[in-house]
């Protein structure tokens, strides 16, 4: 500690009364770099949070579904079943997918909002959509179903 009546040529350290830790004019010249990079980084989330990417995303159904195509074959061949729910003057399409589309949306930023396109597997037709829902496996936790809406603009 400083003893009374000493003088400081160059003044008095930083904190010289602070008697445990650091003072913060000693630890803010170490954290600065770290403290820049922190911001950088939420600074990113933040704009990720805002934004949906206009990369267009496809699904390429097999096959459009079948009766003989239940949920429990579709589990054995490894595909998922999936619905376009109807809207306006479209009927409900029932798809098979393949099985990496529920993951596919899961790990992307944005996956249930973002619109995704659907290629029909007759006409080829582009069909934007986007994820309603999709049903897991209670035991498994594995998706077994995927609801899709039809994303109309306007």
């Amino acid at each position: 500690m400083v003893e009374s009546g000493t003088e400081f040529i160059m003044g008095a350290p930083p904190g010289p009364t602070k008697t445990y830790s650091a003072h913060r004019d000693v630890t803010i010249d170490k954290l600065a770099p770290r403290i820049n990079v922190y911001a950088k980084k939420l600074r990113e989330v933040y704009f990720r949070e805002g934004t949906i990417t206009n990369i267009k995303g496809y699904f390429d159904p097999l096959r459009v579904r079948q009766p003989t195509d239940t949920i429990e074959k579709c589990i054995e061949e490894k595909v998922i079943p999936a619905v376009i729910t109807k809207r306006d003057e479209f009927a409900d399409l029932d798809l098979v997918l393949p099985w990496r589309t529920p993951f596919k949306i899961t790990r992307s930023e944005h996956g249930h909002l973002r619109p995704w396109y659907v290629r029909h597997p007759e006409t080829q037709e582009e069909i934007r959509v986007t994820c309603e829902k999709i049903d897991y496996h209670g035991h498994s936790r594995l998706p077994y179903f995927i609801t899709f809406q039809r994303y109309i603009v306007g």
